[in-house]
Formats: C-alpha cells, structure tokens, sequence
C-alpha cells in the first residue's frame, strides 16, 4: 500500500489493521516515518517505495496506490516499473492532471476500472451540499492598482504572443522572466495583481458576514498562501494550520476541532490533502489556485455526512472583474454540481 503522506500512512495502517489484523500471521508492516518493517501486507510512503523498491518489488503480489495522480512523477513511475505484483490497483478523487500525465497510469497499473460522481454519491455516501458563488467588488484604490499591474503584465504577455493558459506557455513566460528585465518586471506585475485580488478588503467583509451566518457549524476557511490564512488568524482569532505548523500542534488543533472545542479553521494548502481532517459542513474558499484537483479536495472536506443530516455548504468568495473570474470558472467545470450565484 503506497500513500503520499505520513498522516495516510498511519491512517491506513490503522484501517488495514482493524480490517484484517485477526487473519494476519503478522502485524500490518510499515516502511516510512522511521518505521522499517516489512511483512505481507505493508503500508509506504512514495519517497520510501521509491528508495526501497528495488530492494522489495519482488516480494508483493498486489500493489495499491493512494491518490494515484501523485504516481506519474518521474521518479515514482519507477516505483510500478520495479515490482513484479501482477495485481495493480490506484485509487483518487482527482484523476486528471492537468499536465496530462494521469494518461501514463493506464500502462503503469492499468485502465480505469470503476468512477463515481461525487453527485452520485450525496445523500447515501457523502452529504448533500451546495456550491454558493460570491463576487465583491474591488475597492476604488485597489481597482487602480489591479488594473496598472494587470495591465502592464498583460501587455507583455500579448506582446511575446505567450500561450499563457496552457502550461507550456506559462513556462516560456517564466524562462523569459529570469533573464529580460521587463519579463521579470511583468512577472512581479502578475503577482502583485493576484494579490490584491486574492485579499481584497470586501472579501474579509463578506467572511465576516458568512461566519456570523455559521457560528454554530464547523467551518473550513481556506487560502492560497500562509500570508492570508494568518491575516485572517489574527483578524478573526481563528485557528490556523499552515505547513509551517508543527506536527503535535496541528494535531492537536483538529483534535478540538473534531470535539467541537473550536468549530472554525482557517487554512492554506496544507488541509488540501493527505490529513485526516474531521467533518465540517462549510467551506469557504477566499483564494485558491485554477486546479480542479484542488477544488474537488476542498469540497471533499465539507462532504462527511453528519448526524443531523444538513447540507454542506461551499462558498466560493471572488474578486469581480478580475483573474479570479476565470480561475474560478476553470477550477468549477466538472466538479460536481454548477455553483450557484
């Protein structure tokens, strides 16, 4: 069993030995984390697979592995290519890359084999939930400062005829930027947009307004950089956990929050995937990147079914006539349900 994470990979050990501990001549085996056993069934991480694969890829007649679109890295596809186990299985909610390399999995563990729609799933599996669309507005000074930046990156863009929605374009972009001085001056330009755009002053209004609307659910706030997830720490005195949160703090904050002792979180990229987060039933999504993956594992952390039986709600708050618009709509399309205005 390869996992991406520490935390999976003690959360699958803990599931593979409730499930079949009694009928296993040995405990569940772990190779990762400074463990360093390997029996018939065993749980690793991919960095470990990947070092210990040629040591062990002949001793296991069935490989599975956890959020499989990880697998196409260069260096973990030597982790199927090195063992011999006939039986191949992967498994993911986020499929596609967008790079395009989820097509290398086919020849590396096979076809898929079984899909479900997460709207297919609500109601017996998974909670019901709605996706609610917000816009603000960009104050008067920040709409001035957006549109110089925006501008100016804009024009360099059009002006070197950049594909700059694909990821080959965006590269040359960035090649040019490390070495033209107005490359890197428009590179800065793009950022300082996104920015005030990502932490528009209306934003912390409408979170504002949405908190006071859900003081008694557990929320989820997410953002794309650590920056923005501790302004709206210190803002709202709300939790936070980034990657920089250490691992026993981390812990023992979704253990509150999995009590209810805290009934709010704010977060970067780091809940996204990988840890065993506790059942919320709204999202709020304040900044994020275009990726789909991305915007299917955030629903997912709002989608638990709950005793009450309510339905989850995601909020996906914007800045109008802005990038955003479009990073919104392209992360949005074929996820789930249309959000809604």
């Amino acid at each position: 069993m390869v996992v991406p994470t520490i935390d999976l990979l003690n959360q699958w050990h803990a599931t593979l030995t409730n499930a079949f501990g009694e009928q296993l001549l040995d405990d569940v085996g772990v190779l990762g984390g400074g463990s360093h056993t390997i029996t018939d069934v065993t749980v690793t991480t991919y960095d470990s697979a990947y070092r210990y694969i040629n040591e062990y890829g002949d001793q296991f007649g069935l490989l599975v592995v956890d959020e499989v679109h990880h697998l196409p890295a260069p260096t973990y596809q030597q982790i199927p290519e090195m063992t011999i186990a006939p039986y191949r299985l992967g498994l993911t909610a986020t499929y596609e890359r967008a790079d395009d390399q989820h097509e290398v999995l086919e020849e590396l563990l096979g076809p898929v084999v079984y899909e479900e729609d997460v709207d297919d799933l609500t109601g017996e599996y998974l909670s019901d939930y709605e996706t609610i669309h917000l816009e603000v507005e960009l104050t008067a000074d920040e709409r001035d400062q957006y549109d110089e930046e925006y501008q100016l990156y804009r024009d360099y863009v059009d002006s070197h005829e950049f594909d700059i929605w694909k990821e080959r374009g965006y590269q040359e972009f960035l090649k040019c930027s490390s070495y033209d001085p107005q490359g890197r001056r428009a590179l800065i330009a793009k950022q300082r947009a996104e920015e005030i755009a990502r932490t528009a002053e209306k934003k912390l209004d409408t979170l504002d307004n949405l908190l006071k609307r859900h003081y008694d659910d557990r929320t989820i706030i997410f953002t794309a950089n650590n920056d923005f997830a501790y302004e709206i720490s210190q803002e709202f005195v709300i939790p936070c956990i980034t990657h920089q949160t250490a691992t026993e703090e981390r812990t023992d904050l979704l253990d509150r929050f999995r009590t209810g002792e805290y009934s709010m979180l704010v977060t970067s990229q780091v809940l996204d995937e990988g840890i065993d987060v506790p059942a919320a039933n709204v999202g709020i999504i304040l900044s994020g990147s275009a990726s789909k993956r991305q915007y299917a594992q955030r629903l997912g952390r709002i989608l638990r079914p709950t005793e009450d039986c309510q339905p989850a709600r995601l909020y996906e708050i914007i800045a109008a006539n802005t990038k955003e618009t479009y990073i919104s709509q392209h992360r949005r399309q074929g996820v789930g349900s249309d959000a809604n205005s």
